[in-house]
């Protein structure tokens, strides 16, 4: 391709993207001012099907957005970005027999996590515990929670996981986003967003809603990928929470601030550790690291593909209550 051919090429990628993207305000404090921290660098395919396969929820697609950091409170996020229509939309589609095949493992670390909150927080469990799941997948944490007596809600915008939720579990998975629904004022003791705040188009709407439907001094449980962790920087562009579906990059100072603008009260931050089997982890590593792709197949060799182990590349767990 000569030079000229290419800048045409450059061009209409350009204007294809300037269609589907929009540039964003702060989520956080609505400034406009950015310093950018990764340029973007668009593929030469930016059709709308290409997008609407990136930004299923469950893509591996690695960031081509441009990543900035708001001048006024440092919040990082994508920006221009996919318009929220087209992001809700591509998220409903998509199937990920993958992503269930962990759940044994997933609803072992849930099942840890919720016990040590309860002991905690000295929150009993019971029937009369009403709690609600956003963005809750296949039902993992809901089978969870409900194996230790609380009464369960979720909401799960994939069409395929909120239906296998419902028929292979019985679960009671609305399909959908929060704003799809209407609870009552105060009719939840405890609301989780696990691996979903840094999916959420308007973060802000989301904890605003969220706040009026949790009772007072309820619980809010939020898992996201943190920016600032120590893993983030060490792997640098090899952090494999650099996808394009992660539409904003928390770190403990600016999700507290998000919660505390809301009307929550932080009450811990933490390092989550997740259980998966050894073989999983590989396969989703491994384009960042070609050398897992090995690594994984010696294990399925060996026998030990299937093996849970605990791991923490920097996802952080924060519990808020209402005030």
């Amino acid at each position: 391709m000569t030079s000229r051919e290419k800048a045409s090429s450059n061009r209409r990628v350009k204007s294809s993207a300037e269609q589907l993207f929009q540039p964003i305000a702060c989520p956080l404090c609505d400034a406009k001012s950015v310093t950018i921290v990764r340029k973007g660098r668009f593929p030469a395919n930016v059709s709308e099907d290409f997008l609407r396969q990136t930004y299923r929820s469950s893509s591996d697609q690695g960031l081509f957005e441009q990543v900035v950091r708001c001048r006024r409170c440092q919040l990082v996020y994508l920006s221009p970005r996919l318009k929220p229509g087209l992001i809700i939309d591509a998220y409903a589609e998509g199937e990920d027999e993958s992503f269930i095949s962990q759940d044994p493992m997933r609803i072992r670390t849930f099942k840890t996590a919720l016990q040590r909150f309860s002991k905690k927080y000295r929150l009993p469990f019971t029937k009369k515990t009403k709690l609600l799941d956003i963005g809750c997948a296949g039902g993992a944490f809901l089978r969870a929670a409900r194996s230790l007596g609380l009464s369960t809600v979720g909401i799960e915008p994939n069409r395929w996981l909120s239906e296998y939720a419902r028929k292979k579990h019985q679960l009671d998975v609305r399909a959908g986003v929060l704003s799809d629904y209407t609870f009552n004022d105060n009719e939840f003791d405890l609301i989780t967003l696990w691996d979903v705040i840094e999916h959420v188009p308007s973060p802000e709407s989301e904890l605003k809603e969220i706040h009026r439907i949790l009772k007072l001094g309820g619980y809010l449980l939020i898992n996201y990928p943190d920016y600032q962790s120590l893993p983030a920087r060490l792997l640098g562009k090899k952090w494999p929470f650099w996808l394009s579906v992660h539409l904003t990059y928390y770190t403990p100072a600016t999700i507290r601030r998000h919660l505390e603008k809301r009307g929550f009260e932080v009450l811990s931050i933490s390092p989550h550790w997740q259980t998966l089997e050894l073989g999983y982890v590989l396969g989703r590593i491994t384009p960042y690291f070609g050398a897992a792709k090995y690594l994984r197949r010696g294990a399925e060799k060996i026998g030990l593909a299937t093996l849970p182990i605990k791991y923490w590349v920097g996802q952080t767990k924060v519990v808020a209550k209402k005030c």
